[in-house]
């Protein structure tokens, strides 16, 4: 992504802008409520930001998650900073901080705590298996929403991309459930990514050459 890309997207539009109270308190909810990490978090951060409070536009959110994938360590560390930036600058990015990671760190220490007296029974190992497919399906579900306003213009290749998300999700999952190695799972992704982008770029470039 270049400069120029980076910086049109720092200008993307929003609905309205929050105080810095409101601020904290939408991340502490975020943080208070949020299992699993990962999807789970995302598919509340955009609930929140785009669906319910309507303070970003689902392209802004769509723009601001590409953009944290550049950035090394937690993507939703990045992604937490980034917004709370945009609304607040650095006192944004202090109390979103605070509202996220508050409620996480207090968790953690509990929860940890009792988990070491209860990790060895049978209902607490089951619910722990239980969990893997309700984080697929939510991951489902995040990607659906997030890609849904960018490929809206393209509505025939949204559905491919779509489809072969779904099946690059269930082969890599299925692939490491089985024992395959890490390096199998990424090397599916890349050549199915691969041949998406394969199929964009025809869809893009051969109206341009009928003309």
């Amino acid at each position: 992504m270049t400069t120029s890309a980076v910086s049109s997207s720092l200008d993307a539009p929003f609905t309205s802008r929050p105080s810095l109270f409101e601020l904290f308190t939408t991340w502490l909810h975020i943080g208070a409520t949020s299992f699993g990490g990962g999807s789970a978090t995302q598919l509340l951060i955009q609930q929140h930001f785009v669906t319910r409070r309507r303070w970003m536009t689902p392209e802004a959110f769509a723009q601001d998650w590409a953009i944290v994938q550049l950035a090394p360590g937690i993507n939703l560390i990045a992604m937490t900073v980034l917004i709370g930036h945009r609304f607040g600058r650095a006192p944004g990015v202090v109390v979103s901080l605070l509202g996220m990671l508050g409620p996480a760190i207090a968790i953690t220490v509990v929860m940890t705590a009792l988990y070491t007296q209860v990790r060895d029974l049978s209902q607490v190992q089951g619910a722990l298996r239980g969990i893997t497919p309700a984080l697929v399906g939510l991951s489902v579900v995040f990607m659906w929403r997030l890609v849904k306003g960018p490929l809206a213009g393209l509505q025939r290749l949204g559905g491919v991309a779509l489809a072969a998300g779904l099946a690059l999700l269930v082969m890599t999952t299925a692939l490491t459930a089985l024992g395959a190695p890490v390096f199998v799972s990424y090397s599916v992704g890349a050549v199915g990514l691969g041949t998406v982008y394969a199929l964009r770029f025809r869809h893009v470039t051969e109206p341009s050459k009928a003309e």
